[in-house]
């Protein structure tokens, strides 16, 4: 029996009812819609990167075409988007754990009244029985100079057992020590932004965006991280990304570090 067409040839894909618009709550929108298309036509009548025409926040991220009896093809296609501007808002994780330190990076170890104490120390016996020169810190700490001075000490360890705090801290090399993390997700229309949040991993930050660029950390969380001497406690640990068509889903990972990260070392986004 022949086919009899009447009605809308679909050389063009029809929109059907019924299609949904989802936002995440941090400003990601995601659609996924049907039409029906003839099917000489259906499989480039709607490709990656086509704006949704109901809502042209909308872009098409993939398509499905489905092929039936009569000539007629059923297209699903998934779009997202963003709700307004170039970015969505930062979807945010976080964990404070310990980890292993050399007790010598603790923040009191040179500190007067703290752990070891301020060079200089006073001279004392080597504890290895060697006329090496050594030098006595507080709590036990013994320091060797290696024939420079008590002002520029050499950690040897803690030897002393006499008291209770000599006793807890003997041949003690480290320490636990609270880190905390925050993992981020992202996402932005612009391939640019995607390149500068690339050159930003190793750098820090002391304050919750850097400079002249999108915050990374909701306002609930603070603005400033700087530690007492103003060091940035901050510092973006990695940078992952994924392309969805014309959107760009960024996630990365800002370590803290209650200390800081001393600027000789590391790069800073706050210029």
């Amino acid at each position: 029996m022949a086919k009899i067409s009447k009605g809308n040839a679909l050389t063009t894909p029809v929109l059907q009812a019924g299609y949904s618009i989802d936002n995440d709550g941090y400003g990601l929108l995601t659609c996924k819609a049907t039409y029906k298309c003839n099917e000489d036509q259906a499989a480039t009548a709607i490709k990656r990167g086509d704006i949704f025409q109901p809502d042209p926040r909308l872009k098409c991220h993939k398509v499905n075409v489905a092929y039936a009896a009569l000539g007629v093809a059923t297209i699903s296609a998934d779009y997202c988007g963003i709700e307004a501007g170039d970015w969505t808002q930062p979807n945010i994780s976080g964990s404070a754990t310990l980890s292993t330190e050399p007790i010598t990076s603790h923040p009191r170890f040179f500190k007067a009244g703290g752990i070891a104490g301020p060079a200089p120390y006073t001279s004392t016996p080597s504890p290895d029985g060697t006329n090496a020169p050594a030098f006595a810190g507080l709590n036990g700490s013994i320091f060797g100079n290696d024939g420079v001075s008590p002002n520029r000490p050499l950690f040897k360890g803690f030897f002393g057992t006499f008291t209770d705090v000599e006793r807890k801290l003997y041949k003690r090399t480290n320490y636990f020590s609270p880190t905390s993390s925050f993992n981020g997700i992202l996402y932005t229309t612009k391939s640019d932004n995607v390149v500068a949040m690339r050159g930003f991993v190793g750098k820090t930050m002391s304050r919750r965006a850097p400079e002249g660029f999108r915050y990374l950390l909701p306002a609930y969380l603070g603005d400033n991280f700087e530690a007492a001497d103003e060091t940035p406690q901050l510092l973006i640990a990695s940078v992952n990304f994924e392309d969805y068509g014309l959107l760009y889903k960024i996630s990365y990972e800002l370590r803290f570090n209650r200390e800081g990260y001393p600027r000789e070392v590391y790069d800073s986004t706050n210029v």
